[in-house]
């Protein structure tokens, strides 16, 4: 027990409050409560977004017994208690922090398939596509094997429930089209949509999916329907611009970026796809009306505008708008 206590105070060495300052609450000053009492404590911190309080409540739980009459649906094992700290350090953007929690938890638990996919996903974020593809594939494969699907060679998954870890089999999607398998990708999606039908990030994902394989009818349809559950939602406005400009609507790629972006960096950002696109001509109109719609953009737009001219260096670095 202490050894797990240490290696928690460790990981909370990089806690620091929403103002950035380091300002973590001392584990001595915290009087000696039961654990059954502890993880009520770290609960209702987090309910409060207390995070850092909930985490340090967490671990002092660590280091305390139940108590005799505590019942036994009241009880929480420690992986438990690692995956809420884990999950806790996922919400405040504390990656490095998050992948410690997760890595211990597996060390006791290996084949816990939700931190599995929470640790999958944090390596798709960092680039790191073969670990991700690794514990993805092992939460989902446990996922599928507990709604009965023994996965045959072709890998085809069963309807989900409301306990399958949707974000798993989202991040799966996503090595699926980076492996360029965009049909494959387009069915894991259609299964979690059912379980997410308000969540817009679910459409914007199978859109970028269908816009990757080309068809950019229904890729357009998602993303409206993103749009649709949530008007604020940038990442989809942003896809649907591209789809726009990829089908030559420039006026309605324009109208569609302005909503989550000034003008002149809606005229950039079209002509830094139609650059990737080999569309020169078409490109060096819409980056010099960036320039003269605002000239302390000048700077930004004619890096894309000097790369232009070299249109057959591929290694060029493009200035893609990111404010």
């Amino acid at each position: 027990m202490i050894k797990l206590y240490l290696i928690l105070i460790i990981l909370l060495s990089g806690c620091t409050t929403t103002s950035g300052q380091p300002e973590l609450p001392s584990l001595t000053d915290i009087p000696p409560e039961s654990r059954e009492t502890l993880i009520k404590n770290a609960r209702y911190a987090e309910q409060n977004q207390q995070f850092d309080k909930a985490i340090v409540l967490y671990i002092k739980s660590l280091d305390q017994e139940y108590d005799d009459d505590t019942a036994e649906v009241n009880k929480i094992p420690n992986t438990q208690i690692f995956y809420n700290i884990g999950m806790l350090e996922v919400k405040q953007g504390h990656d490095e922090l998050a992948l410690t929690a997760f890595k211990h938890l597996l060390l006791q638990e290996p084949n816990h398939h939700l931190a599995q996919a929470q640790l999958g996903i944090l390596y798709l974020e960092k680039k790191q596509k073969k670990q991700a593809t690794k514990l993805l594939t092992q939460a989902i494969t446990a996922d599928q094997l507990r709604l009965g699907n023994t996965l045959n060679d072709d890998y085809k998954f069963v309807s989900l429930d409301t306990s399958s870890p949707l974000p798993a089999y989202s991040a799966f999607a996503v090595i699926q089209d980076l492996e360029g398998k965009h049909q494959q990708a387009i069915e894991t999606q259609n299964l979690v949509i059912p379980l997410s039908e308000q969540d817009p990030s679910a459409y914007t994902n199978i859109g970028y999916s269908y816009y990757l394989a080309g068809n950019f009818v229904e890729a357009e349809i998602q993303y409206k329907k993103a749009i649709d559950i949530d008007s604020q939602f940038n990442r989809a406005w942003l896809n649907l611009g591209l789809v726009y400009v990829r089908k030559g609507m420039y006026n309605k790629a324009l109208q569609t970026l302005k909503q989550v972006m000034p003008i002149e960096h809606a005229y950039n950002d079209i002509g830094y796809f139609l650059i990737l696109e080999g569309r020169y001509r078409e490109a060096e109109y819409f980056i010099d009306r960036a320039i003269e719609l605002s000239p302390s953009y000048f700077v930004k737009a004619n890096v894309n505008l000097e790369n232009l001219k070299l249109q057959m260096n591929k290694d060029i670095d493009l200035a893609y708008s990111n404010e």
